[in-house]
């Protein structure tokens, strides 16, 4: 199958696309005039990236092995990737091959052009609002959206949290709060600390405001779940153990049997007729409960989890490894999880993914790979909450949100969740493969962040369940960032990379246009594997016309001035 390489959005000041709605007026110089409620509304429709940065924080993770590497009896493969650019993701090199799905800059360009619209959704509001008409909800999805995207970014481009003193040495990304208006501007990075704190604020603000007043199809818009869903994992990042517990209760409830109501149903995806399809369709079905936020994205994730393409996999030992081998409450095939698993030795992969291709030239075959972005879940909010109830010293209150998240998964009842207790997690940790048990250097990333002996089997089986949980979205990635843990990518026949707890490849680069128009760097000073490190060299464009934008924007031409694809159906809003 072809695919288009260079399939990223360009936004023109001159064109606005809306399908199928008329509804923005012009002035002479041809800018769109948003004035009304419902205006701001549709425009809300792009303000949800069609980058999918999970990707790439998939192979960037332990989870993806190269089977063209010898495996433990010394055999090898001899596949090729989807495209060139996993090659160096994996070695953790800057993308320099490609800026299609998936890559450094798609990312970049999709979740700034994404915050462009919110802030010019803001921009709107601001007169609307000196008019007298309420603009409350609107406002609060907006500024959720604006936090979000950045904390997409900061996730992808900047190191973990660390603590509020030493993340105010560590880079952070622009944070954009006002539309773009000069050709070639040149920002600043700021510091971690810096970008943390202004997606707290609007993160705050649009809590207060966020309504699912005016949505027909609430799932696909910051709703007020979707809203507390976003601000426990963010508290979870920050460490801020009691806020996490107050947003999710808040998503979850108190009680157990009212939690398990709204949690995936395993029982009933395992009775369907299809599984190829159907199951699919239970993943990113809007009226299921569990599933908080979906969006649309264009991704070759459906493609690149395949074994059709199958260099970089989660192959079959590592999948028995960490899913279809033991836990604490289950032995051999996990019955409720192996059920949409589908195996070969050389891949493995859950049938999360329901891709739609879209044809933009029939007889060459490209176009554009579509697919849905589970972006919040109250199963990986519930692991939240058990984590947060761990630090917070509620040892039986995080074992029995362990439990609940087992039991939703417990098909037949073949699952012996009566072995989710301290003791029985803490033997089957104490003897589990390195693969469960992996070093923790919590204590080298903050002094704060200590895990006490007694947690640790705790620990393992948290990290454990959200390994599960989160795989192919690329949650994996920032746990290992934010627990210090170190890994180790073979590739090839003679290759092999690690990644210690503070090395700067965590930070994953940013693209070489961005670089060239004059952003700061990420560093790469390699601690430990000196053979992988790699001089950031750019020389700069000293014509800015020439430049591609650092920072995306809906109010300025850019490269040849290609329309935006802006596509909006009566039901999406």
């Amino acid at each position: 199958m072809k695919m288009k390489k260079n399939i990223f959005v360009i936004v023109a000041l001159a064109v606005v696309v809306l399908t199928g709605c008329d509804f923005l007026d012009h002035e002479p110089d041809m800018r769109a005039t948003i004035d009304t409620k419902e205006k701001v509304q549709l425009l809300l429709v792009s303000a949800y990236t069609e980058a999918n940065a999970g990707a790439i924080c998939e192979f960037s993770s332990d989870n993806i092995v190269d089977n063209n590497a010898p495996n433990e009896v010394g055999f090898s493969y001899s596949l090729s990737p989807l495209d060139q650019m996993y090659d160096e993701i994996f070695a953790w090199q800057p993308v320099k091959t490609s800026d299609q799905q998936d890559s450094p800059k798609f990312i970049w360009d999709g979740c700034y052009l994404a915050i462009a619209s919110a802030n010019q959704a803001l921009k709107a509001i601001e007169k609307l609002e000196a008019e007298g008409v309420n603009m409350d909800a609107e406002k609060g999805e907006a500024l959720l959206c604006r936090a979000y995207h950045h904390f997409l970014l900061a996730g992808v481009f900047c190191h973990t949290w660390k603590d509020a003193e030493q993340s105010k040495n560590d880079l952070g990304i622009t944070y954009m709060l006002e539309p773009e208006t000069k050709v070639a501007p040149q920002y600043e990075r700021g510091t971690l600390y810096d970008t943390y704190m202004a997606i707290e604020k609007d993160l705050e603000e649009g809590l207060k405001l966020v309504s699912d007043e005016y949505y027909t199809v609430p799932r696909y818009h910051f709703n007020v779940k979707a809203a507390h869903a976003f601000a426990a994992r963010f508290y979870l990042y920050k460490r801020e153990w009691a806020k996490v517990l107050e947003h999710a209760n808040y998503v979850l409830g108190v009680v157990d049997e009212t939690t398990l109501e709204i949690l995936f149903d395993a029982q009933k995806a395992r009775d369907l007729g299809d599984p190829e399809q159907e199951l699919r369709q239970v993943w990113i079905d809007t009226n299921s409960p569990a599933n908080l936020l979906i969006y649309i994205t264009m991704s070759q994730a459906p493609y690149t989890v395949i074994p059709s393409y199958g260099r970089y996999q989660y192959n079959g030992s590592v999948s028995k490894a960490v899913t279809l081998s033991t836990g604490p409450c289950w032995s051999g095939q996990w019955p409720g999880w192996a059920q949409w698993m589908y195996s070969q030795e050389y891949g493995t992969f859950c049938a999360k993914f329901l891709s739609l291709f879209e044809y933009t030239d029939k007889v060459n075959g490209y176009g554009y790979i579509h697919g849905s972005t589970r972006a919040f879940t109250t199963n990986e909010t519930l692991l939240c909450r058990a984590e947060a109830k761990l630090y917070l010293g509620d040892m039986e209150g995080a074992i029995n949100d362990l439990k609940l998240w087992a039991q939703s998964y417990n098909v037949d009842g073949k699952m012996k969740l009566e072995d989710m207790n301290y003791n029985k997690i803490q033997s089957f940790y104490a003897s589990a493969s390195a693969h469960l048990t992996q070093k923790l250097n919590t204590e080298l990333i903050s002094p704060d962040f200590v895990v006490t002996a007694e947690q640790l089997p705790i620990v393992y089986c948290l990290l454990h369940f959200r390994r599960i949980e989160t795989l192919h979205d690329g949650l994996r990635w920032q746990d290992i960032k934010r627990y210090g843990i170190e890994i180790t990518h073979k590739q090839g026949i003679d290759g092999e990379y690690h990644l210690v707890w503070n090395d700067d490849r965590r930070a994953i680069q940013l693209p070489n246009e961005v670089l060239m128009a004059g952003m700061t760097p990420n560093p790469r000073v390699i601690v430990g594997d000196p053979e992988a490190a790699s001089a950031v060299t750019v020389t700069p464009s000293t014509n800015p016309y020439e430049l591609t934008a650092i920072i995306p924007s809906l109010n300025k031409a850019v490269g040849a001035g290609k329309p935006i694809r802006y596509e909006v159906d009566d039901e999406d809003k």
